[in-house]
C-alpha cells in the first residue's frame, strides 16, 4: 500500500550493521540528533509531536503539541505509559532547551516484545511525505526495535543507545523515512524484543513532488482591437518548432482555451520597431466530454500579466497583396504571460499549482494594405487603430509544474452486469439488472485504472420508450432510437427492503438488432434468437446522464455522459406456418410473439467524489 523509492547508501548499511540495526530499503536513515538542525524542519509540516506529557517544546522554530493535543494522532498498546526519560537516567545534555525537552518526554511500553501502534491520520493518497521519529535513551544498555511502516519493514534490530553514539545524556536519534501515500492513515508498529522502547517525538512532512508539463495549441481572434484581444485556443498540438521542452502535457485535444488579452500601457518601440506592450489577460481552459463535445466536464481559470512584443518594421512583414493585407509577426520566446491559478473544477480539480505558469505564444497579425499609403505608414495607422486590424493566428504553449491531489481526480470505471427483460414490446421495454460479473470478452474496458464504485448490494432497472421510427437497411439491419430512465438501488445488507442509495439517469440511445433470417438462431426449445448490440454494431449503445444520486451515491458526481454498450439476443416465438424472415418480422409488430431478452452489459465513463458530501 506505500510505495517506497531505494535509497540507502553501502556506507550506512555496514554502519548500522555495526550498531546492530540493518535498514532494510526504502529512504531510510538513522541518525544522531544533537541540535535542532538535525532535524528536518523545513517544508509544509502536518504534525510536530511530543510525547512524554511535558509541554509544548519549540525545537528550531517548530512548536511540537503534545500528543493528546493532536486528534489525529492514536497510540494503541499494552500498559502504555507516557513520562520523562529522566525516570531512568541523564537529561539528553544537547546545548538546546527545546530540543532537551522533546528529547526527555517518552511515550512507551514497559512489557518486552508488546507492540506499540500510531495512527497518523490526514494524509492524501498519491502525496510523498517524509516520517522522522525522534528518541532519546537514558539507559546505558542496548535495545532491539524493529519498525513497521503499513506492513513494510523499514528498519530491523533498532537500538537507540548505538544511534545516539552509545552514551546516554549527550543528545539523542532519530529514524527518517521518505514514503509515498497509499491512504489516508498511516500506520506505524514498533515490536520491541528484551527491553521497552520510548518514542520521544514525531514529525510529518508533506513534500512537494510536483509534475512538469508542458501543453501546444493554435488558434485565432475572435475579436481584436487596438489594445485588446480574444484568442480561441484548441490545445493537444505541437511540439512546436520555437519550444524545446520534453515534458508530458497536462491537457489533450479535448480541451478548448479562451484567452482575454488586454494592453496596461502604451507600447514602447525600439530603434528597430520592435512594439513592447505591458499586457494582462486571463486564459480560461474547458475541459470537453470526449463522447459529447457540448458537454463540459472541467474548467481551470488562470491570470496574469505579460508582455506582448510585435514586429512593425516594414522591411520584416509578410506581403500578401492577392488579399490585400499584410502580417505582422509576434515571434516567440518574447511574448508571454505569467499565470496564476484562480480555481480548477471537475476534471482539473486534482490539479495544485506550485508556482506560477507560463504562456508563451508567436503568430502574427493581419492589417489592410491602404492604397497610396506607404507600408510602414500602413503598419502605424494599424497600430493607431486608425485601420481596422483583421485579426490573428497563433501557436502556444503553456508549462509550469503542479501536484496532483488524487483524492480530487476524475476516475475511470466499467461496471459490469446482465439484464433480462421483463417487459418487450414495439413501444419500448422493461429491463431489470444484476449488476454482478467480470471483464466482458467482446468490450474492451477503456479505463486505464478500473476505480468500480458499485457495490454487491446494488441492482437496477432500465426502462426504455421507443423515440423514433424504426428503419431496416439492405442487410436486415434494424436500429430505431429510444430514450428512458436507468436507476441503480443500493439495498441495505442487513435489510434487503432498505434503500441505502440510488442513481438516477437519463438514458438516450439506439437499439440495433439484427433480423436477417440467415444469421438467426434457435434455443432448446425451437424458438428463434436474434442478436443485438456489440455483435451487431460497434458503436455504444446508449448514453447515460445522471439526475440524481442519493444516499450511498451522493458523493459521486457525473464527469461527461456515462456510456452503456451491451451484447444480447432476444427469443421470439416460432410460428411454424410463416417463413422464418416474415416470423421474425411478425414479430415486431405482434408483442406475443416476443418471448423475452436478455443482454451483458458493460457502463463506463468517468466520475468525481464530490468532498462537499465526504
Amino acid at each position: 500500500m506505500w510505495n517506497r523509492r531505494t535509497h540507502t547508501s553501502m556506507a550506512l548499511i555496514m554502519v548500522l550493521v555495526l550498531m546492530g540495526s540493518l535498514v532494510q530499503g526504502s529512504e531510510t536513515e538513522i541518525l544522531p540528533v544533537n541540535s535542532p538542525a538535525d532535524l528536518d524542519l523545513s517544508g509544509d509540516i502536518m504534525y510536530a509531536v511530543n510525547f512524554g506529557d511535558n509541554g509544548n517544546p519549540t525545537v528550531g522554530g517548530t512548536v511540537f503539541s503534545q500528543d493528546e493535543e493532536c486528534p489525529g494522532i492514536t497510540l494503541e498498546a499494552v500498559d502504555l505509559f507516557e513520562g520523562p526519560a529522566t525516570w531512568w537516567g541523564p537529561y539528553p545534555g544537547t546545548e538546546d532547551a527545546g530540543l532537551n525537552l522533546l528529547l526527555n518526554g517518552m511515550a512507551a511500553t514497559s512489557i518486552p516484545s508488546d507492540e506499540f501502534k500510531i495512527d497518523v491520520q490526514g494524509l492524501v493518497s498519491g502525496r510523498l511525505y517524509l516520517l522522522q521519529l525522534v528518541f532519546y535513551e537514558p539507559e546505558n544498555h542496548g535495545r532491539s526495535v524493529d519498525f513497521t511502516v503499513e506492513n513494510e519493514k523499514i528498519v530491523t534490530g533498532f537500538d537507540p543507545l548505538n544511534a545516539q553514539g552509545g552514551v546516554a545524556g549527550q543528545g539523542g536519534s532519530l529514524i527518517k523515512y521518505e514514503f509515498t501515500a497509499g491512504d489516508s492513515i498511516l500506520n506505524i508498529l514498533m515490536v520491541n524484543y528484551s527491553h521497552a522502547c520510548g518514542l520521544s517525538g514525531l514529525i510529518l512532512t508533506e513534500i512537494a513532488n510536483p509534475v512538469a508539463f508542458t501543453d501546444y495549441g493554435s488558434g485565432t481572434t475572435i475579436e481584436l482591437a487596438v489594445g485588446k484581444g480574444i484568442w480561441k485556443i484548441n490545445w493537444g498540438q505541437g511540439p512546436w518548432t520555437w519550444s524545446n521542452s520534453t515534458d508530458a502535457p497536462l491537457l489533450d485535444a479535448n480541451v478548448s482555451g479562451i484567452l482575454d488579452l488586454h494592453t496596461t500601457a502604451p507600447a514602447d518601440i525600439s530603434d528597430d520597431l520592435l512594439a513592447t506592450l505591458p499586457i494582462a489577460g486571463k486564459l480560461t481552459l474547458s475541459a470537453h466530454d470526449a463522447i459529447n463535445k457540448d458537454v463540459v466536464i472541467g474548467t481551470m481559470v488562470l491570470s496574469g500579466t505579460g508582455i506582448n512584443v510585435i514586429d512593425i518594421n516594414a522591411s520584416r512583414l509578410i506581403m500578401d497583396e492577392g488579399s490585400g493585407m499584410c502580417l505582422a509577426p509576434f515571434p516567440a520566446p518574447a511574448p508571454k504571460l505569467t499565470l496564476a491559478m484562480e480555481e480548477a473544477t471537475g476534471v482539473f480539480a486534482h490539479v495544485e499549482q506550485t508556482a506560477d505558469w507560463e504562456l508563451s505564444f508567436a503568430g502574427s497579425y493581419a492589417a489592410p494594405l491602404m492604397e497610396g499609403v506607404e507600408l510602414q505608414d500602413n503598419i502605424f495607422a494599424a497600430l493607431g487603430g486608425k485601420v481596422p486590424i483583421i485579426g490573428g493566428i497563433g501557436t502556444f504553449a503553456l508549462s509550469g509544474e503542479y501536484v496532483p491531489d488524487e483524492t480530487k481526480r476524475a476516475q475511470s470505471f466499467c461496471q459490469y452486469g446482465t439484464g433480462v427483460s421483463e417487459r418487450l414490446g414495439a413501444g419500448g421495454a422493461l429491463w431489470n439488472q444484476a449488476w454482478t460479473g467480470g471483464p466482458r470478452n467482446w468490450h474492451e474496458c477503456p479505463a486505464s485504472v478500473n476505480m468500480p464504485f458499485l457495490g454487491e448490494n446494488v441492482s437496477g432497472t432500465l426502462e426504455t420508450t421507443t423515440a423514433g421510427a424504426p428503419s431496416i437497411d439492405e442487410n436486415m439491419v434494424l436500429s430505431f432510437s429510444f430514450g428512458g430512465q436507468m436507476r441503480l438501488t443500493d439495498y441495505n445488507e442487513v435489510n434487503p427492503d432498505q434503500i441505502d442509495g440510488q442513481i438516477i439517469g437519463d438514458a438516450e440511445g439506439m437499439f440495433v438488432a439484427d433480423i436477417n433470417a440467415e444469421n438467426a438462431t434457435f434455443d432448446a426449445d425451437g424458438n428463434i434468437l436474434i442478436a443485438f448490440g456489440a455483435s451487431v454494431h460497434d458503436a455504444r449503445d446508449c448514453l447515460i446522464t445522471v439526475t440524481e444520486t442519493t444516499g450511498t451515491f451522493s458523493d459521486i458526481q457525473q464527469a461527461g455522459a456515462w456510456a452503456w454498450y451491451v451484447d444480447g439476443t432476444m427469443t421470439i416465438a416460432r410460428v411454424e406456418t410463416l417463413p422464418l424472415q416474415q416470423n421474425i418480422l411478425a414479430a415486431l409488430q405482434q408483442p406475443e410473439l416476443l418471448l423475452g431478452a436478455q443482454e451483458e452489459f458493460v457502463l463506463t465513463g468517468l466520475y468525481l467524489r464530490n468532498p462537499s458530501q465526504e
